[in-house]
């Protein structure tokens, strides 16, 4: 089991906002958490409200002490009670002490010993400590009041920010990646071989998004796609060949990924993500790439953008043609950065729902959708969509280069939650986030970081 937490960005912003003064003295804030867990894999926080206590509230604020009424961290108790949530203390080290004091032991025993006689449950709690600097260190406390190490802290927002206990040793890479190493330092190649990255469709935008993430080094792949090689699509699918042809997607891109020998792991699921399989690779992402053109499932990635806090960067490619021979009237690429705070695919118009309805129908209810097919209640199935190799890899680089780019931040101008391509036109737009969104998922704060409840996702059919 490895422990992890991922603060909105929001509220990372806050927080140093709140704990990094120029006067150095220690202070503190607690942290309502979701929670999303993954039996005998991972147990995530997930930040959903912060309680800043102000100085006024403090019984004592020194460089190396702080101090406060107990009965504001029983009135956070009360709130995360309320739907099992976890609660995380935070506070800063003014001196830039990189570990947690004997002061610090102390101190927290008695809270989380009061934490778990009050709330019970046998769900950990964490604190954290912020540097100087704005980085973390985190530790969680069990029900027998013992600690462990988040494994993984991350950031997320408009950009992409994670901490870990050794991101400061030394790390060893492979020479392969020296020359990328010139362009964005050692650094990057460390923080990559440790991001798990789902990718939900292995076609043709998902194939080369697989094997770009690869080459750059990340550590561990999910890839979700119940689909087989066909023959119509060997020009679209990297590291297809004529003899894979009726074996799974997945299994075939799993083969060629190993056989390039960088390291990176590679795990694979035949099935729907809405299956119980694919929600717990979900939960276990760092990042997901949203690649297929399947209405349903982007309804659930669109949804779980927000409620574990993990970003989707969503896909897609339109080609519309008319006449014969063939004349292009549409080229047009889209990708799409879901986050808090950004719009998500139902307010942009990207998702059908009625589609969606039906492809879920098709998936659960078979004999129903024939049915209501024959009787012109759904569309049901339309002609092949045009597709064109070089285009699905470009837009599948972009897609690539966008992650990079919130990690980095080598094109702060270009860090727009959603961007569309015309290729026949070579122009590009990046629609502004709608004012007074009234949408129930990206419009509200109320399922942001809420995780795990039941139903899933909050969504009736699945």
């Amino acid at each position: 089991m490895r422990y992890t937490v991922t603060i909105q960005e929001t509220h990372y912003e806050q927080l140093k906002n709140h704990l990094l003064k120029e006067d150095d003295k220690e202070r503190v804030a607690f942290v309502i958490c979701g929670r999303g867990l993954v039996e005998n894999e991972e147990d995530r926080f997930l930040t959903k409200e912060l309680i800043l206590l102000s100085d006024e509230q403090l019984l004592t604020s020194e460089k190396y002490k702080v101090s406060w009424d107990n009965n504001y961290f029983i009135k956070a108790l009360k709130k995360a009670e309320t739907k099992n949530f976890g609660v995380i203390v935070i506070h800063n080290h003014p001196s830039g002490f990189e570990g947690f004091s004997e002061t610090d032991d102390i101190g927290e025993k008695g809270l989380f010993e009061l934490a778990f006689n009050r709330n019970g449950g046998d769900r950990p709690h964490g604190s954290l400590i912020m540097m100087p600097n704005g980085s973390f260190i985190g530790r969680i406390w069990d029900k027998n009041l013992n600690t462990e190490l988040f494994s993984l802290i991350r950031v997320i927002g408009d950009s992409f920010k994670i901490w870990y206990p050794d991101r400061m040793k030394k790390f060893e890479t492979s020479t392969a990646f020296d020359r990328q190493k010139l362009a964005f330092g050692s650094s990057l190649v460390q923080d990559l071989s440790k991001i798990k990255c789902t990718i939900v469709g292995a076609g043709a935008t998902g194939s080369a998004t697989a094997l770009l993430l690869t080459r750059l080094g990340i550590g561990e792949l999910y890839l979700i796609d119940k689909d087989i090689v066909e023959e119509t699509n060997l020009n679209r699918l990297h590291g297809a060949k004529k003899e894979d042809i009726g074996k799974y997607k997945v299994d075939v891109l799993k083969k060629y990924i190993l056989e390039i020998g960088l390291g990176t792991k590679v795990n694979v699921i035949k099935d729907w993500i809405s299956s119980k399989k694919g929600r717990d690779l979900l939960k276990l992402s760092d990042v997901v790439f949203g690649c297929t053109d399947d209405h349903s499932g982007r309804i659930l990635l669109n949804r779980f953008a927000f409620f574990y806090l993990t970003p989707v960067i969503d896909m897609g490619l339109v080609i519309s043609v008319n006449g014969n021979p063939p004349s292009i009237q549409d080229l047009q690429g889209r990708i799409s950065y879901l986050y808090p705070n950004s719009d998500c695919l139902i307010t942009k118009g990207v998702i059908n729902p009625d589609i969606a309805y039906e492809e879920s129908l098709q998936r659960n209810e078979p004999e129903n959708y024939e049915k209501l097919k024959q009787e012109a209640y759904v569309v049901g199935e339309g002609n092949p969509a045009p597709a064109v190799v070089t285009f699905t890899t470009q837009i599948a680089s972009m897609a690539v280069n966008e992650f990079l780019n919130r990690m980095q931040n080598f094109n702060p101008l270009g860090k727009r939650p959603h961007k569309i391509y015309f290729f026949h036109r070579g122009t590009e737009i990046t629609p502004a986030n709608l004012k007074n969104n009234e949408c129930r998922i990206c419009g509200s704060e109320g399922y942001w970081g809420r995780g795990d409840m039941q139903p899933f996702l909050d969504m009736v059919v699945q």
